[in-house]
């Protein structure tokens, strides 16, 4: 025969502890001088989310960005880094060709050699790197929501052009 068991009153006598110690708290002077006291909280921005409510407001809190806002900011690091590396390689060219005109006849094939060699290899890394860029402009484009939000994909001519006009 199944016994019937008495519910236990534990949750009204924990939600009584619980009034109490609110109460003695609020009564004593701890809360008193806390920052804001006394003043309505803020609203809720998260209020108009609906049963989205709790996703909504931890990814908020936890400054988390989807995968495609973080491959967005990678995007854009990469294209200023390239843009860093074409100016300096732009002032060095200029140097090297400042010190082509400086030098005696002999010299100057073997150092316009040595400075095209670099230049050369400059821009296959330039290249390369413009590529992954690229790469990551198109999976960027396949994850973002919107065509409004697709970038452009990008080649080592506009870069070296936005390196040579923004000095």
């Amino acid at each position: 025969m199944p016994t019937h068991e008495k519910p236990t009153a534990q949750p009204r006598s924990a939600k009584g502890r619980l009034e109490r110690a609110m109460g003695d708290l609020l009564g004593s002077d701890e809360l008193r001088d806390l920052p804001g006291a006394g003043r309505p909280l803020p609203p809720d921005p998260d209020a108009d989310a609906g049963d989205e409510w709790a996703a909504r407001h931890v990814l908020r809190t936890a400054a988390a960005l989807p995968p495609w806002a973080e491959l967005r900011r990678d995007i854009g690091e990469r294209r200023a880094r390239i843009v860093t590396r074409l100016r300096a390689h732009q002032s060095w060219l200029e140097r090297r060709e400042a010190l082509v005109g400086r030098l005696p006849a002999e010299r100057i094939v073997g150092e316009v050699a040595l400075t095209r060699e670099a230049d050369r290899r400059v821009r296959a890394e330039v290249a390369s790197a413009v590529g992954e860029v690229n790469a990551l402009i198109r999976q960027h484009n396949l994850q973002v929501t919107t065509a409004a939000l697709h970038l452009r994909t990008v080649s080592a001519d506009e870069l070296l052009e936005i390196a040579r006009t923004r000095r």
